[in-house]
This record gives C-alpha cells, structure tokens and sequence, in this order.
C-alpha cells in the first residue's frame, strides 16, 4: 500500500512538472537556447537531487525551480506565481521555488540542499555554455560544491 501511494505521488509529481515545463516552452514563445538550458538544468538538478536522496518535497521544490528559473524581468516573481498558480502548484511550494528562483545567484545565503543542489546544477551549465576556463571552476567549485554527486558531475563534465 505505501509502494503504491509513492508511485502515486512520484506520477502526480511527473505530471506537475511537465505541466510547469510545458507554460515555460509557451513563455518562451520557442527560445531554443533559453529551453535547451532550462531542459539541461532540470536534468541536471533532478538527477542530483535523486542520487543525494533528498526528501520528496525538496525534490518537488528543486525540480519546480530547475524549470522555472529563467524567467527574467521585472515582474519575474509575479509571472513565475502565476504559471506556477496556473499549473495547480500548492501556494507553499510556489513560495518556496520563488525564493529559490530569486536567490539564485545568491551564493552566500544557501541554507537548505534543495537550494544548494540547483545551485551546482545551474553552475554546472553555466560552466558549459559559457566555456568557463578550468581555473575558474576550480575556484568557484572550491568555495561553492558541497554535494557529493554535485562534485561527481562538475569532475566528469570537466575533468577537474
């Protein structure tokens, strides 16, 4: 019986976050770089997230924030709230993928893994696309890489 209400809740999950990712193709209006990276962080930060073993709801926190963290603008908060609204996302979840979304090059007040581990996972993509020399990661990885499966993949991306 708490097999199936996981597989449940995990399918109901799946479901969310499709929803969610398919709002951000439309807000995108078919931005192929701006979706190739969303694309490229979820994968990343899901697949962190589930090797570290993060409790459901982080995970549902880090995955919603993978998706959504490219909004950009002023009203960027409001809109995110509003697809995240119009998706059937819990008003407590949408809170917390919105702090994470508006801290997310705020690297000094990470105080939970969910956060942590999007963080790793964005910077490991934004080391890609931009082609950060080695040297640089070294020294952000240093300072900014705690999860073990966070280091993994930013070693075999880089060889560093």
């Amino acid at each position: 019986m708490t097999q199936e209400i996981s597989d449940l809740s995990k399918k109901q999950l799946e479901m969310e976050i499709n929803r969610v990712a398919l709002k951000m193709k439309e807000h995108f209006h078919g931005d192929l770089p701006k979706i190739k990276h969303f694309v490229r962080v979820y994968t990343l930060a899901k697949t962190i997230g589930e090797l570290e073993k993060l409790p459901e709801e982080e995970q549902e926190n880090l995955e919603l924030a993978a998706v959504v963290h490219d909004i950009d603008g002023v009203e960027r908060i409001p809109t995110l709230r509003e697809i995240l609204d119009s998706c059937g996302v819990e008003p407590d979840t949408a809170m917390r993928v919105c702090q994470i979304v508006e801290n997310k090059d705020n690297y000094e007040h990470i105080a939970s893994l969910d956060h942590q581990i999007f963080t790793e996972a964005l910077m490991i993509v934004r080391f890609k696309e931009e082609s950060t020399p080695a040297d640089e990661i070294v020294r952000i990885a240093e300072k900014r890489f705690i999860t073990n499966y966070g280091k993994i993949f930013l070693k075999r991306a880089f060889d560093v």
